[in-house]
C-alpha cells in the first residue's frame, strides 16, 4: 500500500487593499476594546478585567508598532508611551492579585502566616487601586482617540506609494524574522538555573511574537493556531517563573515577621525548581522553531 504525500496548505496573499482594510479594522477594534475594559476597571476593578485590560493594552501597542509605515514615528511613540503608562500601572496591581491567588494555593501549616500575608497584600491592593485611579484620571482618552483615528485614516494605498511601494506581506515577514531572532538567541541559555534574566527576556520576546501572530492571523487570513498554542504554553510557563521573582520583590516591600518571610521563601524555592524542570522538559519535547505562513 503506497503512502500518501501530505502537502502543506497553499495560501494566496490577499490584495493589498484588503490587507489595509483588515489592518484598519483590527487597530480600531483593539482601541475600542481597550477603552471598554478601561471603563470596566474604573467601575469595579475585577481581577479578570484588570488582566484583560493589561493584555489589551499590550496587544494594542503591538498593533501600533506594525503601523510604523503609515504614521509619523513621533505619533506612534507618543501614543505607545501613553498606553504603556496604563500597562505598567496595572502590572503592580496584577502582581498583588496573582500573589494572593498563589498563596491561597500554597497554604502553609501555620495559618497565622497565611493570615498575615493576606492582610498585608490586601492593604497593598487598596493602595495600588488608588494609584491606578489617578492614572485613569490623567488618561486623555479623547486626545488619544483622535490620534488613533488619524493613524487609521493614513492606512491607505497612497501612503504605501509614498513609501516606495513596499509589499505589506514582505513587511510582515521581515517583522516576524526580527521578532524571532532574540528567541533563537535566548533559548540556548534560558535553562541555566541562575539565569533568571534570560528567562525574563525570553518571556517578553515570546509574548511579542505571539501578539504579532494574533494580529496578522485575521489580516492575512492565516490559521496560526498551532504556533499560537505553542507560544502560549511557553509564555504561561515562563510567566509563572517570572511571577516567583515578582512575588519575592513584592514581599520585600512589605512589613512582615522573619518567620513569615522564611516560610514564603521555602515555597518560592520549591516552586521555582519545579517550574525550571518543566521548562527544560518543554524545550526538549516541543522545541520552538521559526515559522511564518506567507
Amino acid at each position: 500500500m503506497s503512502g500518501r504525500t501530505v502537502h502543506a496548505p497553499v495560501y494566496l496573499s490577499p490584495d493589498p487593499a484588503i490587507i489595509l482594510e483588515r489592518s484598519r479594522g483590527f487597530l480600531f477594534a483593539q482601541w475600542g476594546e481597550l477603552e471598554r475594559l478601561r471603563r470596566e476597571v474604573q467601575k469595579s476593578a475585577e481581577q479578570d478585567d484588570i488582566h484583560d485590560l493589561r493584555v489589551a493594552s499590550r496587544r494594542f501597542r503591538a498593533a501600533l508598532g506594525l503601523c510604523r509605515p503609515f504614521a509619523p514615528k513621533s505619533t506612534i511613540i507618543a501614543l505607545k508611551k501613553s498606553i504603556r503608562i496604563v500597562t505598567q500601572a496595572l502590572g503592580a496591581l496584577r502582581n498583588v492579585d496573582e500573589a494572593l491567588a498563589f498563596f491561597r494555593l500554597h497554604d502553609s501549616v501555620d495559618h497565622s502566616i497565611d493570615s498575615q500575608l493576606y492582610k498585608a497584600l490586601t492593604v497593598l491592593r487598596s493602595k495600588e487601586l488608588k494609584r491606578i485611579k489617578k492614572v485613569f484620571v490623567a488618561f486623555k482618552a479623547r486626545e488619544l482617540d483622535h490620534q488613533v483615528r488619524e493613524i487609521v485614516a493614513r492606512m491607505n494605498r497612497e501612503q504605501i506609494a509614498e513609501n516606495n511601494r513596499f509589499s505589506l506581506v514582505a513587511y510582515f515577514s521581515d517583522v516576524s524574522i526580527r521578532l524571532f531572532l532574540p528567541i533563537h538567541r535566548l533559548l540556548a541559555i534560558a535553562t541555566a538555573p541562575g539565569n533568571r534574566s534570560a528567562r525574563h527576556a525570553l518571556r517578553i520576546a515570546i509574548k511579542k511574537w505571539r501578539y504579532f501572530f494574533e494580529i496578522i492571523a485575521p489580516i492575512l487570513d492565516r490559521d496560526n493556531t498551532p504556533v499560537l498554542d505553542l507560544l502560549k504554553e511557553y509564555q504561561t510557563l515562563l510567566g509563572s517563573m517570572n511571577d516567583i521573582v515578582e512575588f519575592e520583590i513584592l514581599l520585600n516591600k512589605l512589613k512582615l515577621p522573619d518567620h513569615v518571610r522564611k516560610s514564603a521563601s521555602v515555597i518560592f524555592q520549591t516552586e521555582d525548581a519545579l517550574l525550571l524542570e518543566k521548562f527544560g522538559a518543554l524545550i526538549e519535547q516541543k522545541p520552538l522553531s521559526y515559522t511564518f505562513l506567507i
